[in-house]
């Protein structure tokens, strides 16, 4: 049986620069739902489990894009640098609070936004 592969290079990469966008955009409105939600502790257990779920989404992506040969170790720092950041975040969530987590996620987002930005334009290159 033939292994699925998508037609176009860089497939995964524009997968993972949608996941890490819509994680980067999930740690920005967030505060802003906390101010203007009163019942925002009915949601907060969700909201404790929403890095791991974006962790979880986002793994395969990074796992098949460094899978396809690329040119650069520095994609593979930033895909394992920002993937890892994201699980810390989620690990650490209590110690970081709120701000605190919202700003270390956005960073292991840009780094893979970044990473899979680079490995796309090399493919397509």
């Amino acid at each position: 049986m033939k292994e699925f592969e998508p037609a176009k290079p860089g497939f995964w990469d524009r997968i993972g620069i949608g996941l890490s966008g819509i994680c980067a955009i999930h740690c920005l409105l967030v505060p802003v739902f906390v101010a203007l939600i009163p019942l925002w502790s009915a949601f907060e257990e969700f909201h404790e489990y929403t890095h791991l779920i974006f962790f979880l989404a986002i793994s395969p992506a990074v796992y098949l894009s460094l899978r396809r040969r690329h040119e650069s170790s520095k994609v593979t720092f930033l895909l394992i640098s920002g993937l890892s950041i994201i699980f810390i975040a989620w690990l650490l969530n209590h110690q970081l609070g709120e701000y605190g987590e919202a700003g270390v996620t956005l960073i292991g987002s840009v780094l893979l936004i970044w990473g899979h930005w680079l490995n796309y334009k090399s493919k397509s290159a």
